[in-house]
């Protein structure tokens, strides 16, 4: 049954006049009386008697009664779930899931985070840590909607630019004799273990390399950590030395010194903001420009 019908039905009930419901629903009145007719052939029973005085004059029958208290609560369900509906998509679009490689989640997030809330504060966020992998597979399924991960990043379906650019530091036990110079050559720590992340395709691991190629170092020996406090634990604990970018600085345990390279220019990792290219939506938008307000000036 067309839903026109019972809207139809409930109009007329409540003016108990086709002229008036016509008017009401700006139609005219032979077409609404056609509208009606037909329903009353689809129920299978009248649900008006007709005024001989004035046929545009109607009475509800027993039938019609219990027909309108039905079709006001169907209308009403049916107003309801259009209303949610269409509230649940005003949530959706007010909802973001970001994407952070580990470690880099309170440095971006404390910077921006406040102003969000203040301007926008309906806006829900929601966040995850992942590895470098998975938060591009993550943002390429839509399971992400920003990811902020080592750049540059080059996909035909994503749209990225770099953000953030952070110094690479050697962080060392304190107990190393190394650990109180002021600065450090990459060739001095050849004969230790490289300490570095498990994924070997990762951007960062590629800089790692292309630093000991640049410095012309063959590390004698690595061991593989799944998260920098891993690596860190391992640091302190003398296994090795490690390459961390500079916002982990304010996570070293107390036995651990972080050292800069003694390299010009300084190494730097590069962090990228990456959303897919056919996602417009305006929450989007809106952190996007919001981002490169805040983040891009305060926290190089």
């Amino acid at each position: 049954m067309d839903l026109r019908y019972l809207r139809y039905f409930v109009v007329v009930a409540e003016e108990a006049n086709f002229t008036h419901a016509a008017q009401r629903l700006h139609t005219v009145q032979p077409s609404l009386s056609r509208q009606i007719q037909r329903l009353e052939e689809i129920i299978g029973t009248p649900l008006f008697k007709r005024i001989k005085r004035d046929r545009n004059c109607l009475r509800l029958t027993e039938a019609g009664r219990v027909f309108l208290d039905q079709s006001r609560a169907i209308l009403e369900q049916v107003d309801k779930a259009i209303d949610l509906a269409r509230q649940r998509a005003r949530d959706e679009a007010g909802h973001l899931s970001l994407g952070f490689i580990r470690g880099s989640e309170m440095k971006i997030l404390s910077g921006i985070l406040p102003t969000l809330k203040e301007r926008h504060p309906e806006m829900k966020i929601s966040h995850s840590t992942l590895s470098e992998a998975d938060l591009l597979d993550a943002l390429e399924e839509g399971d992400v909607q920003v990811a902020f991960l080592s750049g540059p990043v080059d996909s035909p379906t994503l749209n990225s630019e770099i953000i953030l650019r952070h110094r690479l530091l050697v962080v060392l036990p304190n107990a190393h004799p190394l650990s109180k110079l002021r600065t450090i050559q990459l060739r001095r720590l050849a004969d230790m273990t490289l300490i570095r992340p498990i994924d070997d395709d990762s951007r960062f691991v590629q800089i790692l390399h292309s630093i000991a190629a640049t410095e012309g170092v063959e590390f004698s020996s690595t061991i593989k950590h799944d998260n920098v406090l891993s690596a860190l634990h391992s640091v302190g604990l003398g296994l090795g030395f490690a390459l961390v970018p500079d916002y982990h600085s304010e996570i070293l345990p107390r036995n651990i010194v972080a050292l800069p390279l003694d390299m010009h220019p300084q190494p730097m990792l590069e962090i990228a903001m990456a959303h897919r290219k056919d996602d417009r939506t305006p929450a989007l938008a809106y952190f996007l420009s919001t981002v490169r307000e805040l983040v891009a000036p305060t926290l190089v």
